[in-house]
């Protein structure tokens, strides 16, 4: 957590007070603020160096999703130097916000100008599932940055359950193929995502379906689908970020197949034709 003197002393800790929480390490400075023991070493240097972060940095310390990034990303005075490592988002007179880390409507249009558009898409799903962000503030964003990035941030949802589900999502909308997050199919659970009528596409987290139960669990539903109709592609977390071009090239050949788009009953019966 960070705190500005003003809210501490609102909360009627005296100066005497605030410097004995100080010198416990309780609180530590962070330029013009205080920082909680628990905040962001990346966090309170930038601030101590009198920088405001910003993209990446402020997405993670409001515990947004984010695509896989590098450096402390930061916005600053004129004077004020920024080291080669971080990353520079421009100067500003005054800091627009009374906290010091941009609040997610501010990440997000700053993002625009820096991330992949489709990574700027999955901060504002982010935001939106979490009631970071409300639309009236998305529609003040996608006035002010990029068409490339305005095209993505029409099509953000409050739906999306991961990074990666928002991404291949986006991907697919950008390109008018019909797509939906989340679908109910009968006999088969609730998938990810349904590309026209008979595609699922499963987006598998680092953290799960890694176990021998859950590789079983996958693999049988996988196979129901398929009794269905419906045929299964799941794509790994380093697949979606790691291997995207590779990752692209897969998804438009079977789009370019058009198999996704035959109804799973009329399958069936061609099968059995």
């Amino acid at each position: 957590m960070l705190y500005t003197y003003r809210q501490l002393r609102g909360e009627r800790y005296s100066r005497r007070t605030i410097d004995t929480l100080v010198a416990a390490g309780t609180l530590r400075r962070a330029g013009r603020f205080f920082a909680s023991r628990s905040e962001d070493d990346v966090v309170v240097e930038a601030l101590r160096r009198g920088l405001r972060p910003t993209c990446l940095t402020a997405a993670e310390h409001h515990g947004l999703w984010i695509p896989p990034g590098s450096g402390t990303h930061v916005h600053g005075r004129r004077r004020v130097d920024v080291p080669d490592s971080y990353v520079g988002h421009g100067w500003h007179r005054v800091w627009p916000e009374d906290l010091p880390v941009a609040s997610p409507a501010l990440l997000i249009e700053h993002a625009a100008r820096c991330l992949d558009p489709l990574d700027v898409g999955i901060l504002a799903d982010s935001a939106l599932r979490q009631g970071r962000l409300h639309e009236s503030q998305l529609d003040v964003i996608r006035g002010a940055v990029p068409r490339p990035v305005r095209r993505v941030l029409t099509r953000a949802s409050a739906s999306a359950e991961s990074g990666t589900e928002s991404k291949v999502r986006l991907y697919f909308q950008l390109r008018n193929i019909p797509v939906r997050a989340q679908v109910e199919i009968p006999g088969v659970g609730r998938v990810d995502l349904l590309v026209g009528r008979r595609w699922i596409v499963e987006l598998d987290s680092r953290a799960h379906h890694t176990g021998e139960s859950g590789y079983e669990y996958d693999r049988e539903r996988d196979g129901c689908a398929l009794q269905l109709g419906y045929f299964t592609t799941r794509l790994t977390h380093t697949m979606v970020f790691g291997q995207w071009g590779q990752t692209q090239t897969r998804l438009a050949q079977i789009t370019a197949s058009r198999q996704h788009l035959l109804p799973p009953e009329r399958w069936i019966r061609s099968r059995r034709a």
